[in-house]
């Protein structure tokens, strides 16, 4: 896969919703969230549950697709059925994934309800003058090391996380990721904004290129770098419901993905 289509062509779509819990009396639910990561160029997709890839949902999602019938037809339906293990039932999923004009619309089904994206549910709240319920994130670059992996170099960031959301008591993480990996996952979350009117608001991710005459393992170049990735991780701290992106969440090191009620 190029380097553009890898990193300016997924599109990622996430789906929250609440589970009823059957094993308990009254109106109890679970949160689940549902993702679709879509490439709009070679048609790759996937499913994710809670942050996790369903099994047997990668596969291919073009203008032109085959339908289970094996006939062909405009777009695609990913449809399956899970065990859900925080809300003890079987789940039916389906998202169909329809072309538009110069990009795919995605809907979601949740035992045959449909389910509104994430991003209009935030549009909701602030046309209507509420406040989106998220988490507070916070990150640190706190330090960084230089490792030799295969005979090359690699310089690696440590990320001091805390995300708080009350009454709750605050998660800390910590976790070592290079700039490559960071650039990756910042990517992703900013395609989930895509056709949101926040998408044209989401921080800048420090630039790759490096002088010909610098040197990228230099101590000053490393401080200017750590600089510049903890200005991004702020920006992106304060953004909203961005402590409910499960692919973020877990990327930080939080197990969990997200707290209960983020995004829901």
């Amino acid at each position: 896969m190029s380097f553009f289509s890898r990193h300016f062509s997924t599109v990622s779509k996430t789906f929250p919703c609440s589970i009823s819990n059957p094993s308990y009396l009254g109106r109890r639910t679970v949160p689940m969230s549902v993702s679709i990561r879509h490439n709009v160029i070679t048609g790759s997709r996937q499913v994710l549950i809670d942050g996790q890839t369903v099994e047997g949902t990668k596969g291919y999602s073009g203008i032109i697709s085959s339908n289970s019938s094996g006939s062909l037809g405009l777009g695609s339906t990913v449809s399956f059925s899970f065990h859900h293990p925080p809300s003890k039932k079987d789940v039916h999923i389906e998202i169909r994934i329809k072309p538009s004009f110069l990009s795919f619309d995605y809907e979601c089904l949740v035992d045959n309800v449909y389910v509104q994206e994430e991003e209009w549910k935030v549009h909701q709240d602030l046309r209507l003058g509420l406040s989106p319920q998220t988490p507070t994130l916070n990150v640190k670059v706190s330090s960084y090391r230089i490792e030799v992996i295969n005979s090359e170099r690699k310089c690696f960031f440590n990320l001091t996380s805390t995300l708080t959301s009350p009454p709750s008591e605050p998660e800390n993480a910590s976790v070592w990721k290079s700039f490559s990996e960071q650039m990756d996952v910042a990517n992703i979350a900013k395609s989930s904004y895509k056709s949101s009117h926040l998408g044209g608001s989401f921080p800048g991710f420090p630039s790759r290129f490096v002088g010909l005459s610098e040197d990228q393992f230099s101590e000053e170049f490393l401080n200017k770098r750590k600089v510049e990735l903890e200005d991004f991780w702020r920006k992106l701290g304060g953004f909203p419901r961005i402590g409910g992106r499960f692919e973020v969440m877990r990327f930080l090191g939080f197990e969990k993905g997200r707290v209960a009620g983020a995004g829901a």
